[in-house]
């Protein structure tokens, strides 16, 4: 003989609306802290209260964005990064494998400069030398790493100007010389970890 079922309760939406509304921002804060930059854009409209949590600046301290994302979303990529006023840590990946616009990814870079500390890009995204070179403005920037493919003198120049670097890596940097080298890590007094092989 099967145990009698158990009636299962439904709650009211006013129900679901105060157990939402009893547990605290902090606690809220922890759990969101799980979600993607493009969930939490999402879950920030569905209440006025969700809007209000997910402008918190500690959720948008590490972020990572594809190129197509970069490519497809230019403005909601925009937003997250306006948004994220305390990113320390930025990943740009490749996933298709596609050829990139190496201006476009430097610029959404750039627009998070004032705070960013980590800059990495996938070693599918090779940034063509001029790109490279306008990295050299994120002077805030300690850790960078990207593909060398295409770096040449001026783009090493540049990243000469990046002094608070602690660590640089840069596989497959078969143009630069050793003159170039040379001439970067008399620059980069503060690096502690270096990869360009």
């Amino acid at each position: 003989m099967a145990p009698p079922s158990k009636k299962l309760k439904t709650c009211t939406d006013d129900e679901i609306s105060s157990h939402h509304q009893a547990i605290p921002d902090e606690i809220w804060i922890s759990i969101l802290s799980y979600l993607p930059p493009f969930s939490l854009t999402t879950m920030s409209k569905t209440s006025r209260r969700f809007h209000q949590l997910v402008r918190d600046p500690t959720l948008w301290t590490n972020l990572t964005i594809d190129w197509q994302s970069i490519k497809n979303r230019t403005s909601s990529v925009e937003g997250i990064i306006s948004r994220a006023t305390k990113i320390k840590s930025m990943t740009v990946k490749n996933r298709t494998f596609e050829q990139v616009n190496s201006p476009q990814i430097v610029m959404i870079a750039k627009k998070a400069s004032n705070t960013l500390k980590s800059l990495t890009l996938s070693p599918e995204i090779a940034l063509g030398n001029n790109a490279v070179a306008k990295l050299g403005s994120m002077t805030n920037l300690t850790s960078l790493e990207l593909a060398g493919d295409w770096i040449k003198t001026t783009g090493i120049k540049e990243i000469g100007n990046l002094v608070k670097l602690e660590r640089l890596k840069m596989p497959g940097a078969e143009q630069v010389t050793p003159k170039d080298l040379k001439d970067l890590f008399s620059q980069l007094t503060n690096l502690k970890l270096v990869d360009i092989s």
